[in-house]
């Protein structure tokens, strides 16, 4: 039996995930403001595991995939090493992620098999930047944003003793969490198009979807915002506004307080799909963004509309 006491570390490596998240994490991380010390914690943590191999692959090693590819193999086995309870070698910045992403998986129970989802997903970006169809991207999408709201969800209920012991329940929670990842990773998608195939050379739009609308590569390579363009980003935005609404319904479900912040990083991340049809769906030539000010009134009308329900 793993010892679940943190080890006497804990508070520094906690402390460089929370700066971690603060840095990258701004609709996240106004979102973890309502959780509890202990759920905000746990948030920290996960997301500088999430964010660490993310940046190996579109920041640190951007263009040097064979690097990339190296640290990520490095990480897993550290990680793997780390989860287990055995000596590990990695640079310090990512050991002090590592134990502290152990401690909370074993607090919380979750499954290990989602942390090697998510590393699949990421290993997938240094080789893969072309998705046929949208079946194949929501495979891609599990790992790289469904399985952060499978884990997420074992934290927001770890209160909840319905998650514990009713199946069908937890399955229902489960499923509604994949659906808000998704929405998530879709947004992102949508919002950074043009960026995407700039800095990355990576097409997210399912290449069935492009051909139905009559999108070519070298529309968004030359960024021409045409007519296709705009129904083929309606048609997406339809399918993304869908994944809100099924998410909506496990949100419902969850512990009042833990609620308030999913529905605050809800609120945050759907209102980059107004700011983008706002743009008339120009997402080639610029990045939307929504303003520090509108964030704060978005959360402040969120937080009053849970509390009055």
């Amino acid at each position: 039996m793993l010892n679940l006491v943190p080890y006497p570390e804990y508070e520094v490596d906690l402390a460089l995930c929370k700066s971690i998240q603060k840095r990258y994490g701004k609709s996240f991380y106004a979102g973890t403001v309502f959780l509890s010390k202990e759920q905000r914690d746990a948030t920290f943590v996960l997301y500088a595991f999430f964010r660490l191999p993310d940046e190996y692959v579109d920041t640190f090693f951007a263009d040097k995939k064979d690097i990339a590819l190296a640290k990520l193999t490095e990480w897993n086995i550290a990680w793997k090493k780390c989860f287990d309870g055995e000596d590990f070698e990695i640079a310090q910045t990512e050991k002090m992620v590592l134990r502290a992403t152990a401690h909370i998986f074993h607090l919380y129970g979750i499954p290990f098999e989602y942390s090697q989802s998510f590393l699949k997903a990421m290993i997938q970006d240094t080789s893969k930047n072309r998705y046929a169809t949208y079946k194949e991207l929501e495979e891609y999408m599990y790992g790289s944003a469904s399985v952060v709201g499978l884990m997420m969800t074992y934290i927001l209920c770890s209160t909840d003793s319905r998650f514990k012991t009713d199946n069908a329940y937890r399955t229902l929670l489960l499923q509604k969490a994949q659906a808000l990842g998704e929405a998530f990773q879709m947004t992102n998608f949508l919002r950074d198009i043009g960026e995407d195939y700039t800095d990355r050379d990576r097409i997210y739009m399912p290449k069935e979807d492009m051909l139905k609308y009559g999108v070519t590569e070298n529309e968004i390579k030359n960024k021409n915002v045409t007519l296709h363009f705009v129904d083929m980003m309606k048609y997406e935005f339809e399918k993304t506004k869908a994944l809100y609404v099924v998410a909506d319904e496990g949100i419902e479900l969850l512990p009042v307080r833990a609620s308030r912040g999913i529905r605050v990083a809800r609120a945050l991340y759907s209102k980059i799909l107004d700011k983008i049809e706002e743009s008339k769906y120009d997402s080639l030539t610029r990045r939307v963004s929504v303003s520090k000010f509108k964030k704060i009134i978005i959360t402040l009308s969120t937080l009053i509309r849970s509390i009055l329900k």
